[in-house]
């Protein structure tokens, strides 16, 4: 399996756009092998587990991207990044960059453990504490990269405003047979979205992808 290639899933075509050990990104593709999405230029990218994208398709052809779909989507780019637990976004962004390390130092991370990006724009979706997107911010580095503490730093600034600090964990309810069942998931990450005015775009989240916590129990406290 790669990037580009085309693939029966779903009743339907898809393209591979980008994969890690983890999670399959991928488009809806035509008869053709055209994207159905090729002429817009923000798109929430589909995505599944590896496992279950591996056991449910079946491989038809590979095509390689273009060079103008490698510059719009950028699958060189990481899936997650800056993915820690031990601490929760703040109701504060960090004005002065020692204060940031000493907070991130008392959860135990060290400034060598930040991952940044090599792009020179990016945009960022906070999310609700209900795991809702909220208004994108696009931010831009003219060196044409973002170093980790440097991204990390903006990131804390961005979820701010969506940070209730008696509540330091994200939750996801949903009704079963029983009643209903909450999930909480504290951490920080960043993880790929798609795009937005064909700039690279990723959410703010958890330890772990919001997908990922779909199929994990260890994380449910009330049913």
């Amino acid at each position: 399996m790669k990037i580009g290639d085309v693939l029966k899933f779903s009743n339907g075509l898809v393209r591979i756009f980008m994969f890690d050990d983890k999670e399959v990104f991928y488009q809806t593709v035509d008869e053709n092998y055209v994207l159905v999405y090729s002429k817009y230029k923000t798109i929430s990218y589909y995505r599944t587990s590896i496992d279950y994208f591996k056991k449910n398709s079946s491989f038809i052809k590979s095509i390689d991207f273009s060079e103008k779909e490698l510059e719009i989507h950028r699958p060189d780019l990481p899936l997650k990044l800056n993915c820690f637990s031990g601490l929760f976004w703040t109701n504060k962004s960090f004005k002065k960059k020692p204060d940031f390390l000493n907070f991130l130092e008392s959860a135990g991370i060290d400034e060598s453990k930040l991952r940044g990006l090599e792009s020179s724009k990016i945009v960022i979706y906070p999310t609700s504490q209900q795991q809702s997107p909220k208004k994108s911010t696009l931010l831009e580095n003219k060196n044409g990269s973002f170093s980790g503490q440097e991204l990390l730093i903006q990131c804390f600034k961005i979820q701010s405003n969506y940070v209730k600090m008696e509540k330091p964990y994200f939750s996801r309810f949903r009704f079963i047979p029983n009643g209903r069942e909450e999930k909480r998931l504290s951490g920080i990450g960043m993880y790929r979205n798609g795009i937005k005015g064909n700039v690279p775009s990723y959410y703010l989240g958890g330890e772990i992808s919001m997908m990922e916590l779909e199929s994990q129990e260890s994380y449910i406290v009330q049913k």
